[in-house]
């Protein structure tokens, strides 16, 4: 039976939401990420069978907008792993996520945050 391939998460979360910064490593789910509550960390991508046979690894660099809500509104790729289909995960799996919002004077607001999604292979 083949080991699933190793997912390692950096970000630097919202206020409140996740010690920043973080630092986790966790193997790839088998199924799709579920949806966050607020404040509780995202799940991470799981890793695309075409790119763990292709042996593809990398880090997909991104910002992302989370509203005043908690719902990631946009996101931005920085720098691409070198593969579209990682890049394109990532992404997808970010826009599952709920963050606690950041307060300014009292309020939710909306502010952009950075992250890296590292796929490795063992």
């Amino acid at each position: 039976m083949m080991r699933l391939p190793l997912f390692c998460l950096t970000a630097l979360a919202l206020a409140g939401c996740v010690q920043s910064p973080a630092t986790r490593t966790a193997a790839a789910p088998a199924q799709p990420p579920q949806q966050q509550q607020a404040g509780e960390d995202c799940a991470p991508p799981v890793y695309p069978p075409e790119a763990v046979q292709a042996r593809m690894t990398g880090v997909s660099m991104m910002a992302f907008l989370v509203g005043s809500d908690g719902t990631v509104r946009e996101s931005r790729l920085l720098k691409s792993s070198g593969y579209a289909i990682l890049d394109r995960t990532a992404e997808a799996a970010l826009r599952l996520c709920r963050f606690k919002p950041a307060l300014k004077n009292g309020h939710t607001v909306a502010a952009w945050q950075p992250v890296q999604y590292a796929w490795s292979l063992p």
